[in-house]
């Protein structure tokens, strides 16, 4: 197997997220595998059904090897790390010989709804703009009223499409005044938080 080549180093960024913890967010690694491994055993089966579509009770090993490979470009992955742990996964994959993409996301049950989807779609959506790609498409399940709202939440001008119980949402990656507020607020409230946290520790 040929060598990965190397992701800019600029994506690598420790993170606030809603509850004013901190998190890593990074290039994924081949020598990630046995930690994305890890990651996916502990996922529920609610949470593999949404992000998958399915059961997909284990990852393949034809599917761990795409999924830690990749070439930064048109297909990126990032995950976010707490400690050596990878509690979440954000990815985007380019149409071939278009300036499109399909994103999709997975967090650890225990870390949902804390924010990092958020982050990892913030940080996806830069290193898209940098990589030539210009609109993002995601297909998420009616039904994954969490995933929605982070879409919805973001600041981009959002189409839907409803079909079958699935929703295709398509949206400009350019950055806005309105994506910008949105992410200056978030940090603004992580921020706040944090402080919070070191004031009054549990």
């Amino acid at each position: 197997m040929t060598e990965s080549p190397a992701a800019p180093p600029a994506w690598d960024a420790d993170v606030v997220v809603a509850d004013g913890g901190t998190v890593h967010i990074r290039p994924i690694r081949p020598d990630d595998a046995k930690a994305l491994v890890a990651m996916h055993a502990a996922l529920s089966s609610r949470t593999r059904y949404l992000r998958f579509f399915s059961a997909y009770p284990r990852i393949p090993e034809r599917d761990l090897i795409r999924f830690t490979n990749v070439d930064h470009r048109d297909r990126v992955a990032l995950v976010a790390m707490l400690g050596k742990v990878i509690i979440a996964v954000g990815r985007y994959e380019r149409t071939p010989g278009t300036d499109e993409a399909e994103v999709a996301f997975v967090v650890a049950d225990e870390h949902q709804g804390r924010g990092i989807g958020s982050v990892l779609l913030e940080h996806l959506a830069a290193a898209a703009r940098e990589s030539g790609v210009k609109r993002f498409h995601a297909v998420v399940l009616a039904e994954n009223t969490p995933m929605l709202r982070v879409f919805r939440e973001a600041g981009y001008q959002t189409k839907r499409h409803v079909e079958r119980g699935e929703y295709t949402l398509e949206f400009d990656v350019e950055s806005t005044a309105v994506t910008e507020a949105v992410m200056r607020e978030r940090e603004q409230r992580a921020e706040a938080r944090s402080v919070a946290r070191l004031l009054a520790p549990r």
